[in-house]
Formats: structure tokens, sequence, C-alpha cells
């Protein structure tokens, strides 16, 4: 993973990251249900992780409720 700081945060690393999660190269419609995409369980558990190490608290409930880029951007966002 490219360790990113939270000043690198945007809705385009959360592109670049998530694209890189679900191993596709297939353009994500930000709202659309990330699942779809192939996005699996352990992805959003380790992901979780990553934000909670860039001091973002982000659960692994809250992520998996409602996996879509625009969900999560608002997310991340409001904890920055």
């Amino acid at each position: 993973m490219d360790s990113a700081e939270k000043t690198d945060l945007s809705p385009e690393w959360l592109a670049s990251r998530v694209a890189a999660m679900i191993e596709d190269d297939c353009e994500i419609e930000p709202g659309e249900n990330l699942v779809l995409y192939g996005l699996d369980s352990i992805a959003v558990m380790t992901f979780s992780s990553e934000l909670k190490q860039m001091g973002i608290e982000a659960s692994f409930e809250e992520l998996a409720r409602e996996p879509s880029l625009d969900n999560w951007w608002a997310l991340i966002s409001s904890r920055l």
C-alpha cells in the first residue's frame, strides 16, 4: 500500500485505492455499490485498518453499510 497522509486524501486517492482493492481496471461509478465490482469483506476490513493508521476512525460496519465511493468519501472527509 502506498502510505498516504491525511493531507493526501482526496476523492481521487479513494478511487485509486478502491480500484487497487478490487483489482479491476474498469471505471467505478461513484454512487455504485462496490460489492458489484467484486469488493469483499476482507478488503473492507483491511481498508478500515489503513484508515485507522492514518488517524481516521471508520469502522468495518460503517464502511460495509454503504460501500460506494460517494458514501466512503463523505465518511472519510467528515473525519479529516
